[in-house]
C-alpha cells in the first residue's frame, strides 16, 4: 500500500488504497467478471505474476475482495466484497471521463493484442452470431512474436480465446493492424472505413463477412457513433 498522505480527508484515504500502480486495472477486471488468477492476468498482460499476487493481497487486506481456495484443485477464486462492488460506478466514470476529456489517440505501444482480444472475447454479442459455432482467426500483422495469432471460438453459450489452433475449421480470417482494430473496438473508427483503407482485411464467405459488425460489438467505453467521432477528429 502506498505511503500515507497523513490526511484525514476521505479522498486522501481512498487514494492510499486505490492509486497504487495497477490496482484500478485489477479492479476493472474483477468488475468485468474475472475470478481466477489466470483470468485476471490475461486482462493485465503486462503485469508480472508476482506483482499481481501482491496487489491482490493488498486489496484483500483493504476489504475490497475475498479469496477462497478452489475445490479439488490448486489456486483461489477472487470475488469483490460489497465495498469492492461499490467502486464500479467510479471505475466506469473514470473511463467515461478519459474518453470525453483526455481523448488520447491509441498509440502502437498501447494497442496490445493480448488485452484487445481478451476484452473482445468477453463482449462478443453471442446472441447475434450468424451460426451456432463461429471460428475466427485473427492475425495482427504488426504485433510482436507471440501476439500475432489468435483463434476466437464463439458459440451461443460463450466465446473462448485460443493461443493455438483449436482444430476447428476457420469460418473467417481477420488480418489487421493492432492499432486499427483497437480504434474500431473503441468506436473511434468505422470497421468499413478500416477495411476500405486495408488496415483491416476480413476474408471468408460473403454473408459471414457482412455479419462481423453485428456480433463484434464495442468496448464498454466506446463512442456510440464511430462515424461522427471520426469526422470530429479529422476536422481538428
Amino acid at each position: 500500500m502506498p505511503e500515507s498522505y497523513g490526511q484525514f480527508c476521505p479522498v486522501a484515504q481512498a487514494a492510499e488504497v486505490l492509486t497504487e500502480r495497477w490496482t484500478l486495472l485489477v479492479l476493472r477486471e474483477l468488475l468485468m467478471g474475472s475470478t481466477r488468477f489466470n483470468e485476471l492476468q490475461r486482462g493485465v498482460p503486462r503485469m508480472s505474476s508476482s506483482l499481481l499476487s501482491k496487489r491482490l493481497r493488498e486489496m484483500e487486506r483493504s476489504g475490497l475482495l475475498t479469496r477462497e481456495p478452489l475445490q479439488g484443485e490448486r489456486g483461489h477464486t477472487y470475488r469483490l466484497t460489497p465495498a469492492g462492488e461499490a467502486l464500479g460506478p467510479l471505475v466506469v466514470s473514470l473511463g467515461n471521463w478519459s474518453r470525453e476529456w483526455l481523448k488520447r489517440e491509441v498509440s502502437e505501444k498501447e494497442a496490445d493484442p493480448a488485452l484487445l482480444m481478451w476484452d473482445m472475447r468477453r463482449s462478443i454479442r453471442i446472441d447475434r452470431l450468424p451460426k451456432d459455432q463461429l471460428v475466427v482467426f485473427f492475425r495482427y500483422r504488426d504485433a510482436e512474436e507471440g501476439k500475432r495469432a489468435w483463434w476466437l471460438v464463439a458459440e451461443p453459450a460463450e466465446a473462448e480465446l485460443c493461443f493455438t489452433d483449436p482444430g476447428f475449421g476457420i469460418d473467417l480470417q481477420i488480418d489487421a493492424e493492432a492499432r486499427a482494430m483497437a480504434e474500431v473496438w473503441l468506436g473511434r473508427l468505422e470497421l468499413g472505413a478500416a477495411m476500405r483503407s486495408k488496415r483491416i482485411r476480413v476474408s471468408g464467405p460473403e454473408d459471414l463477412v457482412r455479419s462481423v459488425p453485428d456480433w463484434l460489438g464495442y468496448s464498454t467505453f466506446a463512442y456510440e457513433d464511430p462515424a461522427a467521432e471520426m469526422a470530429t477528429r479529422q476536422a481538428k
